[in-house]
């Protein structure tokens, strides 16, 4: 299966060109010195889309953002997502900003086009760039108030805490879930399902949320066999992307099916699970995950075996 080598091989969402530079973005002023440098650029993102141009993301200087950028109710400040490689030696990478508006607008030569269309598409730093101001997004938008007491929080380290009343640091959360391929002893098949929310004729790896106090190799034995029947050994890391719809991290697993006949899909969630041979998946037997996804990634690797 594949390699989480830099070369082209991670997942399309694992792919990054940046520095976070967490040592600059927890100065109180951080962001607000980088707007006053011309060298920045600024992300506009709205919901998990952002505007597109020639296969790029478009990025605004700081003195040059759209008036028709219109600001979410209640506002989000910018925020800080990183460094750019420098362009010279010695010299620091320009900085790079995410700012949430409420919806999209027309931008000259640009469409505004979602993380899962393109995610696949943009380049290892415009990958980068987009998947980190949609996950920060999301969470930015959905904890106005504090989980604990419930009073309303605030912006600290340039979008990346926010702070209730009573001095309570909340962070980002992300949920781990686990998404397995399954193949037989000969690993001739792989196991597909066919979820009931997604349209007839679309199959997908097996995945589901690691539950409190689960290591992830027991997380893959347990989905497997809740929404397949089916028990498995030899759990295999595969590697990892991010995928926030709504703040997902999938973590790709292998293993081995020894006995494939007993299949029995719970019927709620998975209403039907098929193996497949890679004939059969060339041949076009159903329709597979959109690329952006770890699924085909996964998928891909293990028909070019």
């Amino acid at each position: 299966m594949p390699s989480t080598a830099g070369d082209g091989s991670v997942p399309p969402l694992a792919r990054s060109g940046l520095d976070r530079d967490h040592a600059s973005r927890i100065a109180p002023d951080a962001v607000a010195r980088a707007l006053e440098l011309p060298s920045t650029q600024v992300v506009l993102v709205a919901g998990d889309r952002a505007p597109v141009r020639e296969g790029r993301l478009v990025r605004f200087a700081p003195d040059a953002l759209p008036a028709a950028a219109v600001p979410l109710d209640p506002p989000v400040p910018p925020s800080w997502l990183g460094r750019l490689e420098p362009t010279a030696p010695g010299e620091p990478g320009a900085i790079v900003l995410s700012m949430l508006v409420a919806e999209p607008f027309e931008v000259d030569g640009a469409e505004w086009r979602s993380l899962r269309e393109v995610g696949a598409d943009l380049d290892d730093a415009d990958a980068g760039v987009l998947v980190q101001a949609v996950a920060l997004g999301v969470w930015q938008r959905e904890s106005l108030h504090s989980p604990v007491d419930g009073l309303p929080t605030r912006f600290e380290e340039s979008g990346w805490v926010r702070r209730s009343p009573s001095g309570m640091p909340h962070f980002p959360r992300t949920d781990p879930a686990v998404i397995v391929a399954i193949h037989d002893e000969a690993d001739e098949r792989i196991l597909l399902g066919h979820n009931a929310a997604w349209p007839e004729g679309r199959y997908s790896l097996i995945a589901g949320f690691v539950d409190p106090g689960e290591s992830l190799e027991a997380a893959v034995v347990r989905e497997v066999a809740e929404e397949t029947g089916l028990r498995v050994v030899r759990p295999r890391y595969l590697g990892s992307q991010p995928w926030p719809f709504p703040r997902s991290l999938m973590l790709g697993f292998e293993c081995v099916a020894p006995e494939p006949d007993a299949l029995v899909p719970d019927g709620v969630e998975i209403l039907d699970v098929r193996w497949f041979t890679r004939e059969e998946l060339r041949a076009g037997a159903v329709q597979l995950p959109g690329p952006t996804s770890i699924a085909s990634w996964i998928i891909e690797a293990w028909l070019a075996r």
